[in-house]
């Protein structure tokens, strides 16, 4: 079995804790399927995000609240960069994508 670590920027953390406790619990246990499946994971719990490199996302969901976690893999480590709520709006959704790709890209070092 593979060691999976991970961490989460700031502003996920800060995001995070503002949460119902129902979704927070959900949260730790996707993580904990994450670490577990490792780059295995699929939906319904994770998805890549098409269009990113190396860019996916944990969809955790709690009632009418569509959670997505957004991460990228460094070897075994992932790295949790922008977390919204889902509401169907492509657009909105993009944004989110593309402001999870460039804190990957600063951290990363990687400029486009």
């Amino acid at each position: 079995m593979v060691s999976v670590t991970y961490d989460m920027t700031e502003s996920v953390k800060e995001i995070i804790k503002k949460l119902p406790d129902g979704l927070k619990k959900k949260i730790e246990a996707y993580i904990e399927i994450l670490k577990i499946k490792g780059h295995e994971i699929s939906l319904p719990y994770a998805d890549k995000i098409e269009g990113y490199k190396n860019m996916h996302e944990l969809r955790p969901h709690f009632h009418n609240i569509e959670f997505r976690l957004l991460y990228y893999w460094n070897g075994n480590h992932v790295r949790f960069v922008n977390a919204f709520e889902e509401r169907g709006k492509k657009k909105e959704n993009r944004r989110e994508y593309e402001k999870a790709d460039q804190i990957r890209n600063i951290l990363t070092g990687k400029e486009h």
